[in-house]
């Protein structure tokens, strides 16, 4: 692990909460309009996967900007079959 100084562990802290917070208010909104049919899934679904791969690019330019790493590369791409 890279050493980093206080300032830079601070804002990302701060970044992933902002970001977590963006998910969570996401995810909210596909589960308030999922009618609970099996039709309505694959929307449900592309909007969760959608809220998940934003939390991850968020993640990976925080790691970035903040000289932590790469960060969640890997679970980006099993999201959504590529690493950016």
């Amino acid at each position: 692990m890279p050493s980093t100084t206080q300032a830079q562990e601070s804002a990302h802290k701060a970044a992933v909460s902002a970001a977590e917070g963006a998910r969570q208010t996401a995810q909210a909104a596909a589960k308030a309009s999922y009618s609970g049919l099996a039709s309505g899934w694959a929307v449900y679904d592309a909007a969760i996967r959608a809220a998940d791969a934003t939390y991850c690019r968020a993640l990976m330019a925080s790691f970035a900007a903040n000289g932590l790493g790469t960060g969640p590369s890997r679970t980006l791409h099993e999201l959504i079959g590529q690493d950016t």
